[in-house]
């Protein structure tokens, strides 16, 4: 609140209080009023000029407070037009009783229509109060026989008015309506007003004349500072404040409250007997049936509010008790949610058998005993059933989960007491052997050997176990599983863990169905692989990859008629084998963009040798890229946007192929060879046997593998001859290769071999090399 402002109200307020006072009546009267609004101004300025910022029932209690100030107006012009007798009733009258109606409805709006216990409650205080209104105002009121009808009637209505807005005030008290500090001065003018009224009323009510006094001017005058410190206040009248007390609360101050209105009316009736007004006439007793019945009303709303507490009472303990049976039930509720949660949070839903979180409790549990000799004879097993997801696609996840079952019973039964089987996910599952701890401190070598034995005799117990033929339902399904076994010997679950996963991925490798100890070399193996996969993700971007080119000859001239493109890895650290990087490229799926990346590339540079020799270029392709869904499409698009004639290329796979996908992979090669691309068999003979498929799949020419390459010419070269001999009945070429000498080239060509490639012609370089093998091999172009 601006300190200079609340100074000068309050200032202004006092010295129109000593003024009015002493002044004579004439300038008593305009010197009230000038004070009056002085006061009042800066309330209502404010409800001018935020009107939109208060609250409705807010604006009507200033609207009442306005509407008094101008009826104090018309008061006062009438008294100075009258010489101090105004007339009764007048034109003020009418903004007093306008003034009445707008502070009870503002009022009773503020509170709300939410608290009836409130409502209550200022019945009672409003009860106690109307015994004293009787006495002191109305009953004198009615035994003034010099007033006339109308004006008896409005001398009743002005205290009958006061009492409405003194229960509508105590109502808005009990809401809590008035917990901020504006409205507590809003609501401290309306009390400073009613005080002020009842004492005019009640000098009025045993007057003849309707004068002011000394006190109700003064308490007036204040009611006016009061508004104007209220609109001087930072806060805007008619905001809601903090809570107050709960409606059906009642509080200490409350109780006293109530004690006062219950003794207010015994205590007028006592004095009006004592005669300190007078002595009673014998006549005037009746009039004190009306303060008899006002306490009599007075007792029942005690009555009824004690008894609404009572039963409010009675309602909460019943609630409590009912809140206490089903708290009671909500923790039994939640110990049996919190087992299942336990129970759920460390075991596997389908098999019943331990997670991962809970097999990484126990290990950490035995690896951190006191006892750390026993470290080293502990063991862990991880088994993946092989190609499981076969059975699910055959049977269904539900048949799938079903076998999952049966197979986790069997593996159960060759587990110890003490050995934790879980399962990981999936179709694998782990089981963590922990041997009994040596009598002695440490335990022996011999001992240790034997722990060792013993877990991977367990191992192959397992594989043979689920090897067996497994029944499930009407069914019988045969699986085979992949082991890795790690003896442990450390404190982190998570390395031991790590390590026979190394483990079964090299089981996994090896050809499935076997059982493969952890040794170093595979974590170091496990770090080179990561290492590789994760240059070769940002090889191309990084401009690391090359393409580099090997011709293939015609026998026995050496002219050149087709080129290999060869990938080449150079990354910062140093060139890197193929054969190292190759199979990673693979795994990781990423041969599928470097793939693309070298067909596009090795199409693009051979274009013009193409033009210019009529020879083809044949690019190798992994089954990943055969495998993806758009691969002929790209391989097409890629012809497009180089401009390399689909005649001219040749795509090699190897007889892996054939351990793939024998129904998508022909559609792919089939629609490439409507094109015109031809399609080669590489390292024919080392794989599947893939004699069977010559006359299904679209195959045009066979790369006889180097192995299979006579080194010299004394030796059985049976196999070449079938090998050369099958092309030919089969209408497809032959292409030997790993050609390191004329010795070798010549044999070949009397096998009839008539296409080669190796060393001995020229070896794997960039394309300003094969340029200068062209010029040397084929010193005249085609065409």
């Amino acid at each position: 609140m601006p300190g200079r402002a609340r100074y000068l109200v309050t200032a202004t307020g006092a010295l129109a209080i000593a003024v009015s006072t002493l002044a004579p009546a004439t300038l008593s009267r305009i010197v009230w009023i000038l004070g009056a609004a002085a006061c009042a101004a800066p309330m209502l300025a404010r409800l001018v000029r935020r009107r939109r910022s208060i609250a409705p029932a807010w604006r009507l209690v200033g609207a009442g407070l306005a509407a008094r100030l101008l009826s104090d107006v018309v008061w006062t012009v009438e008294a100075l037009a009258h010489r101090g007798d105004v007339p009764f009733p007048s034109w003020n009258d009418l903004g007093y009783l306008t003034s009445y109606a707008l502070l009870v409805a503002g009022l009773i709006g503020a509170a709300g229509g939410r608290a009836r216990s409130a409502l209550l409650d200022a019945s009672i205080v409003a009860a106690g109060v109307a015994v004293i209104d009787w006495i002191a105002l109305l009953h004198p009121y009615l035994h003034h026989t010099s007033m006339g009808p109308l004006a008896l009637s409005l001398a009743l209505v002005y205290p009958v008015c006061d009492l409405m807005l003194f229960a509508a005030a105590i109502r808005a008290l009990f809401t809590g309506a008035v917990r901020n500090r504006a409205n507590v001065l809003m609501l401290g003018s309306v009390g400073l007003l009613l005080a002020a009224n009842t004492i005019y009323f009640a000098h009025a009510a045993h007057g003849s004349t309707r004068s002011v006094a000394v006190l109700d001017n003064a308490l007036w005058i204040c009611s006016y500072v009061a508004i104007g410190l209220a609109g001087l206040h930072p806060r805007l009248f008619g905001e809601r404040g903090g809570a107050g007390e709960g409606h059906d609360v009642v509080s200490a101050r409350r109780i006293l409250l109530f004690g006062a209105a219950t003794l207010l009316g015994p205590a007028a009736i006592l004095v009006r007997m004592a005669g300190f007004e007078g002595p009673v006439a014998p006549g005037e007793w009746h009039h004190l049936i009306v303060p008899a019945i006002l306490t009599a009303v007075l007792s029942v709303l005690l009555v009824t509010r004690l008894g609404g507490l009572a039963r409010l009472a009675q309602r909460r303990l019943a609630e409590l008790d009912e809140h206490g049976r089903r708290l009671s039930a909500a923790l039994v509720e939640r110990e049996t949610l919190e087992h299942q949660l336990r129970h759920g949070a460390l075991h596997d839903p389908v098999t019943g058998l331990a997670n991962r979180a809970l097999l990484t409790q126990r290990m950490e549990w035995a690896l951190r005993r006191p006892d750390a000799g026993a470290r080293s004879r502990h063991a862990l097993l991880l088994l993946d059933v092989d190609r499981f997801t076969d059975v699910n696609d055959a049977h269904g996840i539900g048949f799938g989960d079903e076998a999952l079952i049966a197979l986790a019973y069997r593996l159960r039964t060759l587990a110890a007491p003490g050995d934790t089987l879980a399962r990981l996910g999936g179709d694998e599952f782990a089981l963590f052997v922990e041997f009994a701890p040596s009598a002695v401190g440490d335990a022996s070598g011999r001992e240790a050997n034997a722990c060792a034995e013993a877990a991977e005799d367990l191992a192959e117990l397992l594989r043979a176990e689920v090897k067996a033929p497994l029944r499930v339902g009407g069914r019988v399904v045969h699986l085979s599983a992949s082991i890795g076994l790690v003896h442990i010997d450390g404190h982190d679950p998570r390395e031991a863990v790590a390590d026979a996963e190394l483990a079964l991925r090299s089981a996994k490798r090896g050809g499935r169905d076997r059982v493969v100890r952890y040794r170093t070399q595979l974590r170091s193996a496990r770090e080179t692989f990561t290492r590789i996969s994760g240059g070769l993700r940002h090889a191309i971007e990084r401009g690391e990859l090359a393409v580099h080119y090997q011709p293939v000859v015609e026998l026995p001239g050496a002219r050149i008629v087709a080129v290999e493109a060869l990938l080449r890895w150079n990354p910062p650290s140093g060139p890197v084998p193929p054969n190292d990087f190759i199979p990673v490229a693979e795994e990781t799926g990423v041969i599928v963009p470097i793939g693309a990346w070298v067909l596009e590339q090795a199409c693009r540079d051979f274009r013009d040798w193409h033009r210019r020799f009529g020879a083809s270029l044949t690019v190798n392709v992994s089954v990943r890229q055969l495998a993806e869904p758009g691969f002929a499409d790209d391989v097409l698009a890629i012809l497009a946007r180089t401009g390399l004639p689909a005649s001219a290329l040749v795509l090699e796979i190897t007889e892996s192929v054939f351990a793939g996908d024998a129904d998508a992979l022909p559609v792919a090669l089939r629609r490439l060879r409507a094109e015109g691309i031809r399609i080669a068999i590489d390292d024919f003979g080392t794989g599947y046997s893939s004699l069977s498929y010559l006359n299904e799949l679209p195959v045009d020419i066979l790369k006889i593998d180097r192995s299979f390459v006579p080194a010299e010419a004394a030796g059985d070269h049976a196999f070449t001859r079938a090998v050369l001999q099958l092309g030919t009945s089969r209408s497809l070429p032959a292409i030997a290769e790993g050609i390191e000498t004329a010795e070798q080239a010549e044999l070949l060509h009397a096998l009839g071999c008539r296409l080669a490639q190796g060393y001995h012609f020229a070896r794997p370089g960039p394309a300003e090399q094969l340029e200068a093998a062209f010029a040397r091999l084929n010193p005249a172009p085609a065409g």
